[in-house]
């Protein structure tokens, strides 16, 4: 019976580049909805066919919320950061901005 089951796979998580390095993308935005392996992720970037997690100081957060809420494509510049697990690699924004 467990062959009937379909298992839903989590989304692609991009391959994380080396910390520090800089990430700059165009995508839509979502809130984060799962439990997180680092307390300052709050948002899934989907952009490129993969999802990054974001985390984000509070301009930038009021920013992705609202891109959230309204579907909008959202030009994001960030750092590559890792957070306390291994398998647990984020980008911090350091600038969004709505596009069109």
């Amino acid at each position: 019976m467990a062959g009937c089951a379909q298992i839903k796979k989590p989304p692609a998580q991009v391959k994380a580049a080396a910390v520090g390095s800089r990430f700059d993308q165009v995508g839509l935005v979502r809130l984060y909805a799962g439990e997180p392996c680092a307390s300052q992720i709050m948002f899934d970037f989907h952009g490129a066919g993969s999802t990054v997690w974001l985390a984000a100081p509070r301009t930038e957060t009021e920013i992705l919320t609202d891109a959230a809420k309204k579907d909008r494509r959202v030009h994001i510049l960030g750092k590559w950061r890792r957070g306390g697990q291994s398998n647990c690699s984020y980008v911090e924004v350091t600038s969004a901005e709505l596009t069109r």
